[in-house]
């Protein structure tokens, strides 16, 4: 017997776009708008707060990725599980980190992640759809908080 899980069909290359692009514009939003206020608006310290948890929420989201992949019945080593649930620690503590630095190791972090999930296609079980939406991502995502870092140093 099969497992209905396994018949659901892929989301259809334009609401994964739409969904993706959905999923990145709190980060262009929130730099932007940061870098176009003052230091001393009422609302600066609000905008910091809102970019680092949305990136320490979206860091432990593209670490789970891999355990999706897992679960697919891909066989995934222990060590990319493990490193997929490092994210989420990564995150947590990066969000405690000071300004500027922590947008800079963000920046940093994004881009390991990025990197490991964009070369798991099509050996380490994901589509290349995934591959290049991750890549699109980590460019999107590291320029955010490049640009967070600049505005707030």
């Amino acid at each position: 017997m099969s497992d209905p899980d396994d018949q659901q069909p892929a989301p259809s290359l334009r609401s994964f776009r739409f969904l993706s692009a959905l999923a990145l514009a709190p980060f262009v939003v929130l730099a932007l708008w940061l870098a176009g206020i003052a230091d001393d608006h009422p609302w600066r310290g609000a905008t910091v707060d809102l970019l680092k948890a949305y990136a320490a929420l979206t860091l432990c989201f593209v670490g789970g990725a891999r355990w999706g992949i897992a679960d697919g019945g891909v066989a995934t080593a222990p060590r990319d599980l493990a490193a997929g649930l490092l994210a989420l620690f990564v995150g947590w503590a990066l969000f405690f980190v000071p300004m500027p630095y922590g947008f800079a190791l963000f920046a940093v972090a994004f881009a390991a992640q990025g990197a490991w999930n964009a070369v798991a296609a099509p050996d380490g079980g994901a589509t290349a759809r995934f591959a290049r939406s991750r890549l699109f991502a980590t460019v999107v995502i590291v320029g955010a908080m490049i640009l967070a870092f600049l505005t707030t140093a």
